[in-house]
């Protein structure tokens, strides 16, 4: 008899356990992507392993983009989300952490992008309809870009001039203080364009 009881006694603790875990990792779930939420893309080393990107909505048309415009977010944090206003979808195509908001070197994949929609220009800029638009996180009037935001940044250039064959020169970046439509003047210009495909 009172080896009976110890198993209900076991079974009974070992149910109430499994669901109160249950309930736990429930309650702790981080909540499912809204619609116009972005994607990310996290350590990602293989140039091939790129190719997630053109996984879209809307099929990537290899003619549809002929220049890609990189910019800097003028602000010391952030993702995809914070950058932009609440009530509309990111402006860019795709935004790179910093570390501060978004993981180091973390590709956000926009909902444009997705849709292959035209990028949204920020204050003070215009883009052309068939520019691809990146985002760095981090205000590079004050400090520069991290490394691991950069070799990201490289990768993911590379690989979009690869697909939509952009020439080097095609590859916009501004000069302008003060302003997140430039990429500010502590961005290594010329060792990015060294290492683009030409």
């Amino acid at each position: 008899m009172k080896k009976a009881h110890r198993r209900f006694i076991v079974f009974t603790s070992l149910i109430a356990v499994l669901t109160l875990t249950s309930a736990l990792l429930l309650a702790l779930a981080p909540a499912p992507l809204s619609p116009d939420a972005s994607s990310s893309l996290f350590a990602i080393d293989a140039p091939q392993s790129m190719d997630v990107i053109f996984q879209t909505k809307t099929r990537c048309e290899t003619n549809r983009w002929k220049y890609i415009y990189i910019r800097h977010s003028r602000t010391a944090s952030g993702s995809a989300l914070t950058i932009t206003n609440p009530r509309s979808i990111p402006a860019d195509h795709f935004v790179i952490g910093n570390g501060d908001g978004a993981v180091d070197g973390e590709i956000q994949i926009g909902q444009r992008w997705d849709t292959q929609s035209s990028a949204q220009a920020p204050a003070g800029a215009s883009i052309d309809p068939a520019c691809i638009s990146i985002c760095l996180i981090g205000d590079f009037d004050q400090t520069r870009p991290t490394p691991t935001q950069l070799h990201r940044l490289v990768q993911l250039v590379n690989t979009l001039q690869a697909r939509f064959h952009v020439p080097a020169q095609n590859i916009v970046l501004v000069n302008q203080a003060k302003s997140s439509a430039g990429i500010g003047k502590y961005f290594p210009q010329s060792a990015l364009r060294e290492q683009l495909l030409p």
